[in-house]
């Protein structure tokens, strides 16, 4: 059901009481195709939320502001020590890299606490500590909102660059993630190299980590720079470091 005047305080981590002049949210791929065919959304701007948290609202939103409730985390297939498992693109990532966690399945504990949501992930290469999505990803599943088809895209169909991809360039706000495949491992190699994480494994008196001493220390140094978004408004650490020549 679509509503109007909606605050949209409650939706982005910034905590800026700004209206969407009408707002829906939806659960399932036909609920999206529903209302995507709506006059709302054909006739007036379109913004998908999923997170909340890369995005800066400075005034009301004059269109149509759809909500991705899109859930679900299933693993998909296993061969020998790899692992396929799927997440839905409404799904809270960090919630996810804790259930990959618990299901000992190593390659994206360096992104623990990352805010957002799962179909964020791939659409700007997300990265932390010395590891990228790219690096563990499979697949996405992704609806055009022009024709209402669905796409399977790999990761070479993604163009991934430095928080980077083809959602962010040529083919921006024409598709809608649906769900993210992520190939992870039972035997993971841990990277503890980038940044304070080894100095914070041994603050936490830990000389073998596994993945969730790794999670507990990224964690750790996350919470150390960045303020709680539910205390101060804000959308995590933006910046993107600069990429110089090698001779520089």
């Amino acid at each position: 059901m679509i509503q109007q005047n909606v605050s949209l305080k409650s939706y982005n981590t910034f905590g800026l009481d700004v209206k969407a002049r009408y707002f829906a949210s939806f659960s399932t791929i036909d609920q999206l195709k529903e209302l995507l065919q709506t006059v709302e959304a054909k006739k007036n701007p379109l913004l998908i939320l999923g997170g909340g948290s890369n995005i800066l609202l400075t005034r009301d939103f004059p269109g149509l502001v759809l909500k991705n409730e899109l859930k679900g985390i299933e693993v998909i297939h296993e061969a020998g020590t790899d692992v396929l498992i799927r997440a839905a693109a409404g799904e809270v990532w960090h919630d996810f890299v804790q259930t990959t966690i618990q299901k000992s399945l190593g390659g994206i504990e360096n992104l623990s606490l990352i805010p957002g949501n799962v179909g964020a992930a791939p659409m700007q290469n997300i990265g932390a500590y010395g590891v990228e999505i790219k690096d563990v990803f499979e697949e996405l599943e992704a609806l055009h909102i022009g024709s209402l088809e669905t796409m399977i895209f790999s990761r070479e169909d993604c163009h991934f660059g430095y928080r980077e991809s083809i959602f962010k360039g040529e083919l921006k706000g024409q598709y809608i993630i649906l769900n993210v495949t992520l190939r992870l491992s039972r035997q993971p190699q841990l990277n503890v190299s980038y940044g304070a994480i080894s100095q914070e494994l041994k603050n936490m008196g830990i000389t073998q980590p596994g993945i969730a001493d790794v999670s507990k220390a990224v964690i750790n140094i996350r919470k150390s720079k960045l303020p709680d978004p539910a205390k101060i408004g804000n959308s995590g650490s933006f910046f993107k470091n600069p990429v110089v020549s090698l001779a520089k």
